[in-house]
């Protein structure tokens, strides 16, 4: 088995989590910043470095499940992965996953301030367990 990324794409950063070889465990990795493809750059890099056989994207589908106006810079910037990188991105409703990575942050030590770079890899890997959860 190989491991699966999971993105969380937002307008300045793309939040990134890994799973292990066997994709029962998702792990937060990084945070990247998109100015100037520094994040599809990085991205593309982790595919090399880890292995990586699948691409899960966090799409942000509002509370009916629509696409909201923000889904299409998600998917513009996951097409281009896709053609650099020539493999397929799966995406999958992300909604709330950054309210709940920034409560799971905070249920430890509440008075701790959280780094919005933490937030968003703690939000890609919510994404990767509700993919794999779904996948099982």
């Amino acid at each position: 088995m190989s491991v699966i990324l999971a993105l969380d794409v937002g307008t300045k950063r793309v939040g990134t989590a890994l799973s292990d070889p066997l994709q029962t465990i998702a792990s937060p990795y990084k945070t990247f910043i998109r100015a100037q493809g520094k994040a599809e750059k990085a991205i593309l890099n982790m595919l090399t470095e880890f292995s990586v056989i699948k691409i899960v994207a966090g799409l942000p589908l509002n509370e009916n499940g629509d696409k909201t106006i923000q889904c299409e810079d998600v998917e513009d910037f996951c097409r281009r992965i896709e053609r650099r990188a020539k493999i397929n991105i799966e995406f999958i409703d992300e909604h709330l996953s950054s309210i709940e990575a920034r409560e799971r942050l905070t249920a430890s030590n509440p008075s701790r301030s959280i780094r919005l770079d933490e937030i968003d890899s703690a939000a890609a890997a919510v994404i990767l367990e509700d993919y794999l959860r779904l996948k099982r």
